[in-house]
């Protein structure tokens, strides 16, 4: 167990680096990864992480792993989830809104939708 839970913690120092890339605000953050309104004074050794929270690290670290397959410059990977698309599924949104909503099911589908898009 005690390795596990160092395993989440790296993997959300990770997911944590990648959002502030993505250029995402406190709030968004705090949405996306279910955290405490002031977690940046976290401290992530001594938190205990709920099976959605872990879920979520996951969709941004696959979401992200997906980015870097499918774009081969930083503009794109770290841009595209700030990105107005117009495409299925997000008609005018940007994918990070789609996410912000709270819903874990649309980490699915926003990493399902960049996945095709890699095979196409």
């Amino acid at each position: 167990m005690q390795n596990e839970s160092t395993t989440v913690r790296a993997c959300m120092t990770t997911a944590l680096q990648i959002l502030e890339k993505w250029n995402c605000n406190q709030q968004q953050i705090q949405t996306l990864l279910k955290l405490p309104e002031k977690y940046s004074n976290l401290d992530i050794e001594k938190v205990n992480f709920s099976q959605d929270q872990v879920e979520r690290i996951s969709y941004i670290l696959n979401i992200h792993a997906s980015l870097n397959a499918l774009f081969s410059n930083p503009e794109n990977i770290y841009g595209f989830m700030n990105m107005v698309n117009y495409n299925e599924p997000f008609n005018g949104t940007r994918p990070i809104d789609v996410i912000c909503n709270g819903k874990t099911n649309d980490f699915k589908m926003i990493n399902t939708h960049i996945n095709q898009l890699i095979i196409c």
